[in-house]
């Protein structure tokens, strides 16, 4: 898998100096983006469901300012089910790494005449470099942490993580050439949950009573970020020994479907596993009505915090991945591993800790 990231990373810098002499570069210092005289804006985020989730309050914010435009996203197979439904997006289309088919969305693009392209990947990337010039051939461009191609961007703004700047508050710096001050935007915008969604999990959150519900997402994309077993166990213990009014809830991805119901064997006390059959935004609407969710570093942390609902993260030691996705505007959330690779050596009770220090401030608050 490492060798064919780096051969798609050597492909796409050769396809760079190929065509770097033909790209529009920035022609000097424009003036303030005018979304009154716009009518489309189209915004690139081909990536995982994480990043798309954390990219919500950009579109809220750019909608409140100017409530008449008509915003396109290109997505991506992997962040589809996070937007499909959406009605904040006029148009959606999906960059699936297919020549042709990624031919035939451009054109489909072009056809839509947008004003401006925004792309929200907070780092450089060939890819959508090419996309925002050809998506709209003339159009203002603008990007987020570019530093080799920042002079083919009309607008590109340098992260704030020299002040501990957040991905949520990065990203939001997409609209500073709108005139909006994003010190003043929200950071929560929670992805579209319908009401079909919500009725189809009604039950199930009835069914757990009106005590304290944790949730438990066993499930990451990445194996380095799965705890282990005996420690998924033990903190699930100490959860449930510590109110007998605790409900439980353990989450997990279909592929880790087994490894819920053999925890679940091994738990006595108000505990349950998900329905299989629920879908991404049926998960969400769940999360939704949870008082807490413990997980690994993934895109459940920002669905919950997008809601409001308190997290206990678990997290790599990488300064950087931490610093720009810790949990959003909680300090006090996260338990970070001493090693940059995984998240192995974290301890149930460091976890079990995080929760009663959260739990133990929100009764302060209500009380």
């Amino acid at each position: 898998m490492r060798k064919l990231k780096a051969a798609e990373h050597q492909f796409k810098a050769f396809l760079f100096r190929l065509f770097a002499p033909s790209l529009r570069r920035r022609r000097g210092a424009n003036a303030t983006l005018d979304g009154r005289s716009m009518r489309k804006v189209l915004f690139l985020r081909p990536e995982k469901i994480g990043d798309m989730v954390i990219s919500f309050p950009v579109f809220d914010a750019l909608k409140k300012q100017f409530p008449h435009l008509e915003i396109g996203l290109v997505g991506s197979p992997r962040n589809y089910a996070v937007i499909k439904d959406d009605p904040r997006f006029s148009k959606i289309f999906l960059y699936r790494k297919n020549l042709l088919r990624d031919f035939r969305m451009l054109r489909a693009i072009r056809r839509e005449r947008y004003d401006c392209v925004l792309d929200m990947i907070n780092d450089d990337s060939v890819t959508t470099l090419f996309m925002s010039q050809l998506a709209a051939p003339g159009k203002p461009t603008v990007g987020i942490g570019k530093t080799r191609y920042d002079e083919f961007y009309d607008y590109n703004y340098l992260h704030a993580d020299g002040v501990g700047g957040h991905i949520i508050e990065n990203t939001l710096r997409l609209l500073e050439p709108f005139g909006i001050d994003t010190g003043n935007a929200s950071g929560y915008a929670p992805p579209y949950v319908s009401a079909e969604a919500q009725a189809k999990v009604h039950g199930y959150i009835k069914a757990l009573g009106s005590g304290l519900r944790i949730g438990f997402n066993l499930s990451a994309g990445n194996p380095t970020r799965i705890w282990p077993a005996e420690k998924t166990e033990r903190l699930s213990q100490q959860l449930l020994a510590r109110d007998d009014k605790t409900q439980l809830v353990l989450i997990t991805a279909p592929a880790d479907r087994e490894r819920g119901e053999t925890l679940l064997a091994k738990l006595d006390g108000s505990v349950s596993h998900v329905p299989p059959d629920l879908n991404l935004m049926e998960v969400s609407a769940l999360i939704s009505k949870l008082d807490l969710l413990i997980s690994p570093d993934t895109s459940l942390i920002h669905i919950a915090r997008s809601f409001h609902i308190p997290v206990v993260g678990l997290y790599c030691s990488a300064k950087k991945n931490f610093q720009r996705w810790r949990p959003f505007e909680q300090e006090e959330g996260a338990v970070v591993s001493n090693h940059d690779g995984h998240i192995f050596d974290i301890t149930p009770e460091e976890v079990f800790e995080r929760v009663v220090q959260i739990l133990d401030q929100r009764r302060q608050v209500t009380s």
